[in-house]
Order: structure tokens, then C-alpha cells, then sequence
């Protein structure tokens, strides 16, 4: 009987430090992209590792069906920089939350309501072609986040960001409804002057946005509306997908801004994904900018990408 025990006693150990980890996942994606862009005046041969990141998340079972969780995230933001040179930020995610039938609390840095509502029309996600293709209002907040339970379809999204001058703060609040192949989506945010999110010194302002898409089996489309500055710049961005073969993905996004000062100008990219497993892919994208298009920094070029990623 001793014997059985030390031997019980033993594997447990042995088998403790599995135990303590088993909650706890590596996870990320090596991503590497080369294209042509051109600034106006020459045609740039560039490469970019933006979208190469790293992080660890995790849970634990606190009981009566809560857990506490968290996440540390970051990754490579630099085009043009050699990989040996490109410093790794840790500015994606990073925070301490709890879930449980209340829904879901965050305590750190994470994605605002605001991006939360507009993600599903983000079609070009980290490669050299999103400028043209990501919403206006699209970002991270260091704060206090919160999720709702899902109610028949239907959740909603609060984020709250002190800034250490009086009580002012960043906060946004959105919702997405989701019934068949429809989803439906409204956020707002108001950012003040002082805030980390927004820039010291900007002005306050605050931003608004709708958008709907519909799924059809092989694929989808969108529309997102942001009313950015009070209703100053208004962009419209469409987003589609079309999965020609279970590995083939064809996708495009048409960007119009009409801004409050200037001309307005419409962007559009288009572009192919090759499956090869659901971890690894490879891609290449086309895409225009206009006259003040936001790659080529003022010219109406036409500028191409070719890259490949790995996600584990």
C-alpha cells in the first residue's frame, strides 16, 4: 500500500507542473509580406513583418461558473524594417479580466467597443493593402472593458479609459445583432483632449458609426458607415468575400471618404488567399490609392503585395 501511495504520490509531481499550465496556451503567427509601392515619384521594392506577434493567454476555474482570465499580446507594427531591427511592442493586448454569466470583464489594454463592432469589416487584416481597407475609427484603449452575455443574438460592448486629469475620459459603447446570415452593428465614442486613446492636445470630438452584412454561404458582404469628428469626415467601407473553393478566397474593399476639408477620395483594394491549412496561407493583394490616398502618401498609384503566413 505504501509503495502504491508514493508511487501515486510521485506521478502527482511529476505531473503537477502540466496541471498548472494546462490552462495556459503560446499563440501567435509569423507573417512576412514583400510588394511594390510607389510614392509618387519611384516605384519602392518594400517588405513588411506587420502582423508577426506573440502571446500567452489563459484561464482558471474560480467556480460557480466564473473564471478569471487574461491575455499578453504583442507583435511587429514597422513596413520596411528589417526583422532584426523591427522591435517587438507590447501594445496589442494586455489585461486581467473575469467571465462568467454577467459576461465578460477586461481590466487593461484591449480593443475599444468601437473596433469590437466594426472588426467584421476589416477585410485586408495586416498586410500592406489594409490602409485602404480598415475602418476609420479602429484602435486599442488602456481601461476598463466590458462584454454582455449574448441576449438572443444580441450583444453589447462597453470600453472606459481614465486619463488622470480630473474625471474626463475616452468612452465608447456598441452592439452587434446577429440572426441567420445578418449581422447589424452601431457603435459611438467620444474622445477627449487629454486622453491617452486620443492625441494630447487634440480636440474632442466625437464619432459615430453603423453598418450591416449579410452572409451567403460562399461568402460575404458589408457596409460600415463612420460619422468621424462630429460628423466632419464621413467614410463608407465595403467589404466582400468570396470563397471560390474551400482553399481559394477572393476578397475586396471599396474605402470612400468625403472629409470636411479637401477632396474626398475613394480607395479600393482587391486580392486572393490560398489556404493551404486552416494555420497557413498565402496571399497577394492589388490596390489603388486616389488622390490622397493613404499608402503612397499623395499619388493615384496602383501598388501590389505577395506574402505568406503561419498562425500556431
Amino acid at each position: 500500500m505504501n509503495k502504491k501511495l508514493l508511487a501515486i504520490a510521485v506521478a502527482a509531481f511529476v505531473a503537477a507542473p502540466a496541471i498548472a499550465s494546462a490552462q495556459t496556451t503560446l499563440f501567435g503567427q509569423i507573417k512576412y509580406e514583400v510588394g511594390f509601392i510607389d510614392d509618387g515619384n519611384d516605384s519602392n521594392f518594400v517588405h513588411s513583418s506587420k502582423g508577426t506577434r506573440l502571446g500567452i493567454h489563459g484561464s482558471e476555474d474560480l467556480g460557480g461558473g466564473m473564471s478569471a482570465i487574461y491575455r499578453f499580446q504583442g507583435g511587429m507594427t514597422s513596413v520596411n524594417t528589417p526583422m532584426s531591427g523591427n522591435a517587438f511592442q507590447t501594445n496589442e493586448e494586455n489585461w486581467v479580466g473575469l467571465r462568467g454569466g454577467f459576461g465578460t470583464l477586461q481590466l487593461g489594454r484591449s480593443d475599444t467597443a468601437m473596433k469590437k463592432t466594426s472588426a467584421p469589416f476589416r477585410a485586408f487584416t495586416d498586410t500592406l493593402a489594409e490602409p485602404n481597407a480598415i475602418p476609420a475609427q479602429f484602435g486599442r484603449a488602456d481601461g476598463i472593458h466590458y462584454t454582455s452575455p449574448n441576449f438572443a443574438g444580441a450583444n453589447v460592448y462597453l470600453t472606459v479609459e481614465p486619463n488622470g486629469v480630473e474625471t474626463d475620459a475616452y468612452y465608447a459603447i456598441g452592439a452587434t445583432f446577429r440572426t441567420g446570415p445578418f449581422l447589424v452593428s452601431a457603435a459611438f465614442e467620444s474622445l477627449d483632449d487629454t486622453g491617452v486613446y486620443s492625441a494630447p492636445g487634440a480636440p474632442d470630438q466625437t464619432n459615430w458609426q453603423v453598418g450591416g452584412k449579410w452572409s451567403f454561404g460562399q461568402g460575404d458582404v458589408g457596409v460600415l458607415y463612420q460619422a468621424v469628428n462630429d460628423g466632419d469626415n464621413d467614410v463608407i467601407l465595403v467589404p466582400v468575400n468570396f470563397k471560390v473553393t474551400p482553399n481559394v478566397n477572393l476578397r475586396a474593399a471599396v474605402k470612400y471618404v468625403d472629409p470636411d476639408q479637401g477632396d474626398d477620395f475613394t480607395n479600393f483594394a482587391i486580392g486572393a488567399q490560398y489556404m493551404f491549412s486552416n494555420r497557413t496561407e498565402a496571399f497577394v493583394n492589388v490596390w489603388v490609392d486616389d488622390e490622397v490616398g493613404q499608402t503612397s502618401g499623395g499619388a493615384d498609384e496602383t501598388h501590389f503585395g505577395l506574402g505568406l503566413r503561419h498562425s500556431f
